[in-house]
Order: structure tokens, then C-alpha cells, then sequence
């Protein structure tokens, strides 16, 4: 678990070493809909993923507020803080591709690289 900037704590997976990897998932799912890359990626590179807020074992939090767009592309960006020394490659599957996108859009700095799928 990692706390995000807000205090939500969020479930967390890394496996593997290397350049980090870090994989949002979509609406649907959750950090394991990216298990196949994970084991194929993590050969050759540092990969996390994490489930967003809202989605167990990370926190659900019970306002509205603490749900936005904004909140999730701040999401992606503590995720990158908390497991990486630097920037990284970032790749999400639809709701998190539009986190990620945000997220690069405001913090570049934290990006290598931006998929969005």
C-alpha cells in the first residue's frame, strides 16, 4: 500500500527490476487486468500496478469529493513518487489512459514515455 497525497491509501504490485512500468487500469477492472504484461514486462523492467481508489483492497472513500479526474491523474502521479526514483514509463487502458494523460500533461517530469490505450 502507498498513501496518496490526499491520505487514500492505495493497493500497490511491483515485480520485476529495471526502468519502471506503471500500469492504470480501466473502469471494469482492476490491478489485476494487467497480470499478462506484468509477467512478460517484468523480465525485462520494474513494473507496478495499482487498483485506483474506489476499487478494494485500495481505500473506497464514501464522499464525492474525493472522486475526480484531477484526483486520478494526482493518483497516477503519487503511484510514479512512491515506487520509482525517477520518471517512468506510464501505460493505461482506458479510464486510467486518461489518468495517465493527465497525469503526463501535468506533471511531465514524471514521464518517460505515456500509452494510452
Amino acid at each position: 500500500m502507498i498513501t496518496a497525497s490526499d491520505g487514500i491509501r492505495l493497493h500497490v504490485r511491483s515485480a520485476g527490476s529495471g526502468e519502471p512500468l506503471i500500469f492504470a487500469h480501466e473502469f471494469s477492472g482492476d490491478a489485476r487486468s494487467w497480470d499478462a504484461q506484468i509477467s512478460f514486462f517484468s523480465q525485462h523492467y520494474r513494473c507496478t500496478t495499482y487498483c485506483a481508489r474506489g476499487y478494494p483492497p485500495s481505500d473506497v472513500p464514501t464522499t464525492i469529493e474525493a472522486y475526480s479526474q484531477s484526483r486520478a491523474a494526482e493518483d497516477v502521479a503519487d503511484v510514479v513518487r512512491a515506487v520509482a526514483d525517477g520518471p517512468a514509463h506510464i501505460i493505461g487502458l482506458s479510464m486510467g489512459g486518461f489518468a495517465a494523460l493527465h497525469c503526463g500533461l501535468r506533471y511531465p517530469q514524471l514521464v518517460l514515455s505515456l500509452i494510452h490505450i
